[in-house]
């Protein structure tokens, strides 16, 4: 059994997917106005920069997007050989003032612009419709029978040079739900053209932003999936989403419980964790996750646990634990990117192979791609996972100035949406109000623009909610409930 448990009654979106009764993702969707991963613009060239092979284009977002030469539909199209277009500048494929179709392979950070690719994909449940891409692929987790059957009934679905790419839940179901999926992405891809023909550049032709549709497109299909939803008009709009899927559609549960819905199914235990370098292992062995601005670094820890036999069945039997954990904590963190392990070193080719197996097999129940490169001379263990969005760790938290950003702390809206939490606790109190203190981002985001968030908190909540500044100046954000009680007690203690 698999349920999706979603906390909608908070400015961020929060989402956790539980399997065999464990977290085993988590995300959260913050409305942050910046380009994510899937979505689709028309935009214009700004600068072509040959000594880089790649161009900056103008996409409407904060910076210019960044496209390689390889990525641009005009280079993949070229009738020339691949040997005479690599020789070739990037000023043979595009120009400054060109308009592109585009789509954000990796999102926006504070120091670069999104990546981007003029190859689009369209992705649903079961397919990726792969427009002008001329290739039939098939999931690798697929049986060989289905791999040979799902490729021959791709060639007979295509036209021209476009392409598919079967998914592994494709497996088993039947041929005419698969092409009825086929022709609604060709109807979308038609609807991204259509608007490009109508829009000036730059402009959104596609938003991915909207994560009920995102949900509902990765697991309509899965039978053995049950959602719980604690707002009601997103349970509404949940439901609409779900009509082709009469089965999920059932399975949509409202939350009405007074403990915040985390908390009830569990996962809010898992969410503050999530954000923590350090991971015990069963054995007594741990983790430390840190993260740089190019990689995620992983290390490997015998710590409490000293074994009974040799030292290197000490090693071994913690790598091999090491490595069921690195998988779980990867796929709950969302950790992308390059990923660098350092395992305790093993003496042992023979060894190093029965880890670098375990971590494939635990990595089987990863949605998202790896690639796993193995050790190095040095002992270091590389993978790769595709980044589709940013890690749990960077949306959370920001650059710390205290320690003049060498670390960092959660972010004003992350410990904006903790206090929301923690006021959503006292909704069914006596008390007339509540009164918090915080920093000054803090009560930014508390209180929202025109304040029409915490107009909406006391609306919901039905008590009053006194917000004010710390008059000591804090050295990261956060905020304290002063006082719990009448309007006029709150408004006496504030004048002090």
């Amino acid at each position: 059994m698999k349920k999706i448990i979603i906390n909608a009654v908070t400015q961020i979106k929060r989402i956790a997917v539980i399997e065999n009764g464990e977290v085993a993702e988590l995300h959260m969707e913050a409305a942050s106005g910046l380009p994510v991963p899937g979505s689709i613009y028309k935009g214009r060239v700004k600068r072509v920069l040959p000594g880089m092979q790649a161009a900056f284009v103008d996409i409407g977002s904060t910076k210019n997007g960044f496209i390689h030469r390889d990525d641009l539909l005009s280079y993949q199209q070229s009738r020339l050989s691949i040997e005479e277009k690599k020789g070739m500048s990037i000023s043979s494929f595009v120009q400054e003032g060109e308009e592109l179709i585009v789509q954000i392979v990796k999102e926006e950070t504070d120091s670069k612009g999104a990546r981007l690719t003029g190859m689009l994909s369209i992705p649903g449940s079961r397919l990726v419709f792969l427009p002008n891409a001329s290739h039939i692929g098939v999931s690798k987790k697929m049986s060989r029978n289905e791999k040979e059957k799902w490729r021959l009934y791709g060639q007979s679905l295509v036209r021209g040079e476009d392409g598919l790419i079967f998914r592994t839940s494709c497996a088993g179901q039947p041929e005419e739900e698969i092409e009825a999926e086929f022709r609604g992405l060709i109807e979308r891809h038609r609807h991204v053209e259509n608007l490009a023909e109508q829009k000036e550049a730059p402009a959104l032709l596609h938003d991915e932003a909207d994560y009920l549709n995102k949900l509902i497109r990765d697991y309509g299909y899965d039978k053995r999936l049950e959602i719980v939803i604690d707002e009601g008009a997103e349970f509404r709009r949940l439901l609409m989403l779900a009509k082709p899927f009469p089965s999920l559609q059932r399975k949509i549960i409202l939350y009405s419980g007074k403990e915040n819905i985390f908390s009830y199914y569990g996962a809010e235990t898992a969410w503050e964790k999530a954000v923590r370098p350090h991971i015990w292992l069963k054995n007594g062995g741990s983790l430390r996750i840190d993260h740089t601005e190019a990689m995620a670094v992983i290390d490997v820890n015998t710590d409490k646990f000293t074994g009974k036999e040799s030292r290197r069945d000490t090693v071994l039997q913690t790598n091999l634990q090491a490595s069921e954990e690195i998988a779980k904590q990867l796929r709950l963190r969302n950790i992308s990117g390059m990923i660098v392990i350092d395992f305790i070193t093993m003496d042992e080719q023979e060894d190093q192979k029965q880890v670098e197996e375990a971590l494939k097999r635990a990595l089987q129940a990863d949605r998202v791609t790896t690639v796993i490169h193995g050790f190095t001379r040095m002992g270091v263990f590389e993978m790769t996972r595709k980044k589709e969005r940013q890690s749990l760790h960077h949306a959370l938290t920001e650059p710390c100035g205290v320690c003049r950003e060498s670390g960092r702390v959660l972010s004003a809206q992350t410990v904006a949406n903790q206090a929301e939490i923690a006021l959503r606790e006292y909704r069914y109190m006596d008390a007339e109000a509540i009164w918090i203190e915080a920093t000054a981002e803090v009560l930014y985001h508390l209180k929202g623009l025109n304040n029409e968030n915490l107009q909406q908190l006391e609306s919901k909540l039905s008590f009053a909610i006194f917000l004010t500044e710390f008059r000591e100046k804090q050295a990261v954000p956060t905020f304290t409930i002063r006082h719990i009680g009448s309007v006029e007690d709150i408004q006496q203690r504030m004048k002090r």
